[in-house]
């Protein structure tokens, strides 16, 4: 710089500066224009605050108000979201200080469709193919658009508002024919790609709270935030004096009805359009749209006939949208009054304190700061500028410019035309075809593998939901005894309807016919209690275990085949459903017939025990006693080599210990365990070589013969 132009940028002052609204930079804007920052007596007032700035802040208020009733739908209060913000932030999908349950649905679409994103997701593409092939020979279905993935603007480095403009988009894909059901033919082939993505963005079309949060955005950015757009962009000859005093107290005033009355916005009734206009403010673009707008403005205008139209079929949602509104737009005023102070109220640069000083003073201080912010437009005039325009390639070109690519191409002699050859490449095999006419050729392509794979998948799934009507269908044994005239094919069918119907866990639904009854006998039991045990004494209704030595030590109240005897219980002793035992008693471990899973209830046969939920227990049958004694142990009272038979996996022991040697320590402990059962204590059989024929070995050491 020249020493002459030095001093003048030196010797330069502000008469009027913009600033974002948040104290830093209201602070820096006081200082610029010659005050001393301290907001006091010595200090100037603030300036005008960036249009854009506000209208961002303002919708942010609005978005807040609509989690309030969102959050009480979801049963989470400001108690717990302020304990757990962690846990909150996960639910609400974070995205950074736009994270919100209203807008968490509307990211996770965003996320899910991303065509233009730098880490090139396949998932939104493949999307696109398939609504592509959908769309060559429908263009509507049914009256309802369903299509064009270029609709929704990319969330990542846009302004808060971005949410409220893709909204209605959002609203558009959640319709059977559009990406909701592309989702669940995905879920029906258990594609992998995009899945926890994919369930979250299916339960959040379902849920009518997402859906109504959705649509109360919808609502707000086409009749609020695209009036606020236009009137905020009046063309670069506009003085702010002559646009920012007259429509904040109009926006004011309208939203302040609008609380009042959200009915009225939702009807369309209520247009704050035509108050800008009667104002003298701009509400229509300042450039005329192209051919492509146009088809896009046509497309906006179709989302919110269908939203207005589903909301007026019903009334359970239209009552959420209201209440949503009704907080939105009281949130939003007390915005205005805060973001646009200065233009509102008692607000320095009111309608009435306007002077031709003052509108000197502001002569040349821009409505918005968008110019300060070219640099969110850096990727296109990169693109631009490297000719390419295609989607698929542009993002391409600006990594390569990351990468040291285009470092290298400059250093090259004829880097320029390499540059452009290369980006021909890219494109060669396109011919004059369009991105969208490519979509579709691909699309058709896979359609037909994609049909067989729905087909097969869901006549799978057709079979399952025929069996488990059959199996409902069966005929339940509901004594012990009928277990016995049962061959293994029927006894597996009733070991199926448990399992399948009833969600019983921890038990097979094949094996030998004395496993599967004595199965069975207990399923019996916990479902009909008392009486199901028809069987003489001695008769434990399974060969298998007859043959083991049943033995009896203790007493039975009542008799088999239903007889009653009278008998007198003995002192001392301890009773369970029935069967009587003396407390020093040991009992041993037969086999584990089940597993559960406390949920903080009672467990049976522990009534009245504080078992903590989340609590693994199994039931045990003991080596002689029927099912109906059978007890749920906890899990750490129960021996690892036992549990591990129920649940297939044989080598529990961290040590390295053979399963045998695992077995063996699990007996040792559990001789000073606790128990559920009542009275006596228990430990396992003695180890046999016919017990541990079928467990795995471990592999010898080296010069070591196997054990």
């Amino acid at each position: 710089l020249s020493a002459k132009l030095a001093a003048k940028i030196r010797d330069l002052r502000f008469s009027a500066s913009q600033n974002d609204r948040a104290a830093p930079a209201r602070k820096q804007a006081r200082l610029a224009c010659g005050g001393d920052g301290s907001g006091g007596a010595g200090d100037v007032k603030d300036g005008a605050t960036c249009a854009h700035h506000a209208v961002a802040n303002i919708g942010e208020l609005g978005r807040k108000a609509i989690d309030a009733p969102l959050k009480a739908l979801m049963k989470i209060t400001d108690e717990q979201s302020s304990a757990d913000s962690a846990k909150v932030k996960c639910l609400r999908t974070s995205v950074g200080w736009f994270s919100s349950p209203a807008c968490s649905l509307i990211y996770q679409v965003s996320k899910y469709v991303a065509l233009f994103s730098s880490k090139g997701y396949a998932i939104g593409e493949n999307f696109a193919l398939w609504l592509a092939h959908k769309l060559k020979t429908t263009e509507q279905l049914a009256g309802d658009l369903i299509g064009h993935v270029e609709d929704l603007l990319a969330i990542c480095g846009g302004r808060d508002y971005v949410f409220f403009l893709d909204a209605a988009v959002v609203d558009r894909f959640s319709q059977f024919e559009s990406l909701y059901g592309y989702l669940l033919e995905e879920a029906d082939l258990q594609a992998e790609a995009g899945g926890k993505l994919r369930k979250a963005i299916i339960t959040g079309f379902e849920s009518v709270y997402c859906m109504s949060a959705v649509r109360s955005m919808a609502i707000i950015s086409e009749e609020w935030l695209w009036p606020c757009l236009r009137a905020i962009e009046p063309g670069p000859q506009a003085h702010i004096l002559d646009v920012c005093p007259q429509l904040w107290p109009c926006v004011l005033a309208w939203l302040e009805e609008a609380a009042a009355n959200p009915q009225a916005v939702i009807d369309g009734t209520l247009s704050l359009r035509a108050r800008l206009e009667a104002c003298g403010q701009r509400t229509t673009p300042l450039k005329p749209p192209t051919p492509a707008g146009e088809r896009r403005a046509a497309r906006a205008a179709l989302d919110m006939q269908r939203i207005r139209a589903s909301l007026a079929a019903d009334a359970e949602q239209l009552q959420i949208v209201r209440d949503m509104l009704a907080g939105a737009f009281a949130a939003m005023a007390g915005g205005v009054r805060n973001h646009a102070a200065e233009f509102v109220g008692d607000g320095h640069l009111t309608v009435a304190k306007i002077t031709p000083e003052l509108r000197k003073a502001m002569d040349g201080v821009p409505i918005t700061s968008v110019m300060a912010e070219t640099m969110f437009a850096r990727v296109k005039r990169r693109a631009d500028r490297g000719g390419i325009a295609r989607h698929d390639t542009r993002m391409g070109a600006v990594l390569a410019e990351r990468d040291g690519t285009v470092e290298w191409l400059r250093d090259k002699p004829a880097g320029e035309k390499i540059w452009r050859l290369a980006a021909r490449r890219w494109r060669k095999g396109l011919g004059s075809r369009t991105m969208q006419q490519e979509r579709e050729i691909k699309g058709a392509l896979k359609a037909p593998e994609r049909e067989a794979k729905l087909e097969k998948k869901r006549g799978g799934r057709k079979k399952k939901a025929e069996e488990l009507e059959r199996l409902k269908g069966i005929s339940l044994a509901r004594k012990y005894s009928e277990l016995k005239k049962m061959g293994n094919e029927r006894l597996a069918e009733q070991l199926k309807f448990y399992k399948l119907i009833e969600k019983k866990t921890g038990f097979k639904t094949t094996g030998t016919g004395p496993e599967m009854r004595t199965q069975l006998q207990s399923l019996i039991f916990e479902k009909f209690g008392l009486g199901c045990n028809d069987l003489a004494e001695g008769d434990a209704g399974t060969d298998g275990r007859e043959s083991d030595g049943l033995r009896r030590k203790g007493c039975r109240e009542t008799g088999g085949g239903g007889k009653k005897k009278k008998a007198k219980r003995k002192r001392g002793w301890v009773y369970l459903n029935d069967w009587g035992w003396d407390p020093t008693d040991e009992f041993v471990i037969e086999r584990l017939i089940g597993k559960m899973v406390a949920d903080g209830g009672d467990v049976p046969g522990r009534e009245g025990e504080e078992i903590a939920a989340g609590t693994v227990l199994y039931k045990v049958l003991w080596e002689g006693w029927p099912p109906e004694i059978a007890t749920w142990e906890d899990e750490d009272q129960v021996p690892c080599a036992a549990a591990s038979q129920l649940s297939g996996a044989h080598d529990r022991s961290a040590a390295g210990l053979t399963s045998a040697a695992a077995l063996a320590a699990g007996a040792v402990a559990s001789k000073a365990a606790g128990t559920a059962l009542r009275g006596g204590c228990w430990r396992l059989p003695e180890i046999t070589p016919e017990m541990t024929r079928d467990w795995p070995r471990q592999a010898p050491l080296p010069g070591r013969p196997r054990e």
